[in-house]
């Protein structure tokens, strides 16, 4: 009975954080497009799909950080009229109050995995080719991707000057290959399906250029994509899409645990407010609580970003958590 009333005072501000955030998201969205919006002459439909694709990434955002809020903002009330004074000196301990709120936490992880996982990256996509019609006409953008560089464990190193994607087959311009034995392959074009890279060009091989007609093993085949909405262009792939490209991308191994490090992220940002919400004494701390625990996630969430830059581990990607989790658990300690 007392975890369904904790969770009663808690699920109302939830919405309204979750709302609020959506509503700031989606402002900053339309603000950012409201030049190129009126000068193109974009009519309200399109305004309305361009916001409802980008729904579910405003939503990945806001259903961890209106955690942090309504845990807050909820214990706080409980604080102010000495509810939670009471449930102490009746013999109640902190940590069975911080179960229901735990099981809320872990829940808003499990629906932001499957956004994160599937949805937004849909919804993603559909907002790249609305927004590349508006931008470009009914052809749309064309998502080539320049330059790319893939080293496939035990292949050696794949490059490609141009990919063009395709839903079968990508196209490939300016191929170049060097293989594990050292065997440089090289074309000015070839084709990308789910055999390998089939070539037609010249191999080297002993220091004399050969004539070379085949495929050369690639372990996956998937397409390739640019998203034309966000800084990441792996924003538009789903987890398993992902986790393809991870076997021969190491950008992409850094935004694969990048997701599943957001999803989590719910969880340890629960805990902590749930954590630290218990062990206030006074329910004005609770409004800069939330304030520090956002900044403090967004510090470490950027920080991860600029490190990646610099091709360290990308297990880094979870430092966010380790330092809320950390936290959190110095919370759990000083609530016994």
């Amino acid at each position: 009975m007392l975890g369904r009333y904790l969770l009663k005072e808690v699920l109302l501000p939830y919405l309204v954080g979750v709302f609020l955030f959506v509503a700031l998201l989606t402002l900053d969205l339309l603000s950012s497009l409201s030049g190129f919006l009126l000068a193109r002459g974009v009519g309200v439909r399109e305004i309305a799909l361009l916001v409802l694709y980008r729904l579910p990434w405003t939503l990945s955002l806001a259903l961890p950080l209106a955690l942090v809020f309504a845990l807050l903002v909820g214990l706080a009330r409980l604080i102010r009229s000495s509810e939670l004074k009471a449930a102490y000196a009746g013999g109640v301990p902190p940590l069975a109050l911080l179960k229901p709120l735990l099981g809320l936490a872990l829940l808003v992880s499990l629906a932001n995995l499957y956004n994160l996982a599937e949805v937004r990256p849909r919804a993603l996509s559909a907002y790249d080719a609305l927004l590349g019609r508006l931008l470009y006409g009914e052809g749309g953008a064309v998502a080539v991707l320049r330059k790319q560089v893939y080293a496939p464990p035990g292949l050696g190193v794949y490059y490609a000057e141009e990919v063009w994607p395709g839903e079968r087959a990508n196209r490939l311009l300016g191929v170049r290959v060097v293989d594990e034995e050292g065997r440089i392959y090289s074309a000015e074009e070839g084709v990308w399906d789910e055999r390998g890279w089939r070539l037609k060009g010249y191999v080297l091989e002993g220091g004399k250029p050969k004539p070379f007609f085949g495929v050369l093993p690639f372990p996956t085949h998937f397409q390739p994509k640019e998203s034309l909405g966000s800084r990441d262009p792996y924003d538009t792939s789903t987890l398993r899409e992902l986790l393809a490209r991870a076997e021969v991308e190491s950008g992409a191994r850094f935004a694969l645990y990048r997701r599943l490090s957001d999803a989590l992220g719910g969880l340890f940002l629960g805990l902590v407010a749930a954590g630290l919400g218990l062990s206030l004494r006074e329910a004005a701390w609770a409004v800069l609580g939330v304030v520090l625990l956002i900044f403090g996630y967004y510090v470490f969430w950027t920080l991860t970003a600029q490190l990646a830059r610099y091709d360290v581990n990308p297990l880094l990607a979870f430092l966010p958590n380790l330092a809320y989790g950390a936290l959190g658990a110095f919370l759990l300690w000083r609530l016994r």
